[in-house]
């Protein structure tokens, strides 16, 4: 398989940090070694934090390499085993006798110890609290309360500080994690808060509207949990070359695939009630009888948050988002007065039509006020250097015809481009994460610090995010309440 496509979000994320960093070219080649120390490895949440850690590491580097002494045996295999599923290009190398540290990049251990004098990360999880350190600082080795999401957020965590040494990040960009701890339950670095326990069961039904990077961080949550509602996905698209890099259940066997399908089927391994339906959100509310209370979001479309959020007035939307680096997580119940998602998620005005018209085909603003005129010399030798040759090839023609054929192409590749979106999977992840910590929050009647979001830079750390409480807007749909009330009556709701 060519690399090209399948690292092609992990590459563009890295490229555009610029200078700040280094390595942005080259991390590819770079080598990473996965182990462990055998007394947390022997825990669940140590295993948990293994296996994420190698679903995350190989979509971001082709050479990954595992470790494990002779007591892990168990665990070698089950890794073994998922490797030959999520792995793609060289697959991964587990070496038998203890391979020397300088042959590697980058160390990502399930530990307590750190090595400062390596480029080593250790990483662990208890309850609700994920920890990590890149430093000369231990963690705590205090890992007895299973929380598969506390796992995947150490994991997160750790694999996010191996993307930084192969990138080589400078320290003005993102420091190095040293001593670190974070409690999804009251976003606050080295919080003592591991939350109550996961509950026995989890009788709700879930609705799960996308499936792509963040979708999957849900439902491989949502695998782990004692679930015994029924969970629907919809997605209208199938998984291509360039979600191998970020979703972090899918491998080479799941391409051309349906997402909701694949993922879907991933919840039925588990013996969840699962559907997944493979469509347009609209053709999916279309088909309703009867209209889901709780809905978890793991959406790039702006568009389709507003449908969510206007089609079905639930009685939470629970959201996931993720930029280039930043990672965010809102809630949106409808009962108190917090911005829906129509409110919180508005899309940026537009560029003026003349000003896309004239980049699109380096004619002037001026001559596009003539359409009907014909392309000179003039326009050529007045058009930006990279514009000259298709705008000669174009004299005689109307200025109308070649706008038209400029814009034409413009969206077309545009739409090529939506292919290789920025994006680590790490960063998703973490929203996941963070999501399924809100939504047992609410499912479980515990207390919750969003009203609605929580937003960090990822480069940067949990520690630096920002809690942003907003209202509802005065001039948004929601404001509505007596005709939503109404509606959702009707539904049953």
């Amino acid at each position: 398989m060519d690399f090209e496509r399948p690292y092609s979000r992990p590459q563009k994320t890295a490229s555009q940090l610029g200078d700040l960093a280094e390595d942005r070219h080259r991390f590819l080649l770079k080598r990473i070694l996965l182990t462990g120390e055998s007394e947390l490895l022997a825990a669940p949440n140590g295993r948990a934090a293994f296996l994420d850690s190698l679903c995350l590491a190989v979509r971001i580097c082709p050479n990954v390499a595992v470790y494990l002494s002779d007591e892990n045996e168990g665990l070698i295999m089950q890794a073994r085993n998922l490797a030959a599923h999520v792995a793609f290009g060289k697959g991964v190398d587990f070496v038998r006798e203890l391979p020397d540290p300088s042959q590697f990049d980058s160390i990502l251990s399930i530990g307590a110890k750190a090595h400062p004098e390596l480029p080593w990360t250790t990483i662990n999880s208890n309850g609700f609290v994920a920890r990590a350190t890149s430093g000369a600082a231990d963690i705590s080795d205090e890992c007895e309360i299973f929380n598969p999401i506390g796992a995947l957020a150490a994991a997160s965590l750790g694999v996010g500080e191996v993307f930084k040494r192969l990138i080589r990040l400078k320290g003005e960009r993102g420091e190095m994690l040293n001593g670190f701890s974070f409690s999804l339950r009251t976003y606050r670095e080295a919080s003592p808060d591991y939350g109550p326990p996961i509950p026995e069961v989890i009788p709700h039904d879930l609705l799960v509207v996308g499936a792509g990077a963040i979708g999957n961080g849900i439902v491989h949550l949502l695998s782990s949990l004692p679930l015994t509602g029924a969970v629907t996905i919809v997605d209208r698209e199938e998984y291509g070359e360039e979600n191998l890099g970020t979703c972090v259940l899918i491998g080479p066997d799941d391409l051309n695939k349906p997402k909701a399908e694949v993922l879907a089927s991933v919840l039925k391994k588990y013996n969840i009630r699962a559907d997944g339906y493979f469509g347009e959100f609209e053709q999916y509310v279309s088909k309703l009888r009867q209209f889901p209370r709780i809905v978890l979001n793991g959406l790039d479309n702006i568009d389709v948050r507003h449908e969510v959020q206007r089609a079905l007035w639930p009685d939470i939307v629970i959201d996931g988002a993720i930029g280039d680096f930043m990672c965010q997580v809102s809630r949106h119940p409808w009962p108190d007065d917090i911005a829906c998602l129509i409110c919180l998620f508005q899309r940026p005005a537009g560029r003026p039509a003349e000003e896309m018209q004239s980049d699109a085909t380096g004619l002037s603003k001026d001559r596009l006020l003539e359409p009907e005129s014909l392309i000179t010399e003039a326009d050529v030798d007045a058009a930006p250097r990279e514009k000259q040759q298709e705008l000669r090839s174009r004299i005689g023609q109307a200025v109308c015809s070649v706008v038209q054929e400029a814009m034409a192409q413009t969206i077309s590749l545009e739409q090529q481009e939506k292919g290789f979106e920025p994006s680590v999977p790490f960063v998703a992840c973490f929203s996941a994460c963070m999501v399924l910590t809100e939504a047992l929050a609410y499912l479980c009647g515990w207390d919750t610090k969003l009203e609605p979001r929580f937003q960090f830079d990822f480069l940067r750390g949990p520690a630096f995010g920002l809690e942003l409480p907003q209202a509802r807007s005065e001039n948004c749909i929601c404001g509505r309440r007596k005709n939503i009330d109404r509606i959702r009556a009707k539904r049953g709701l």
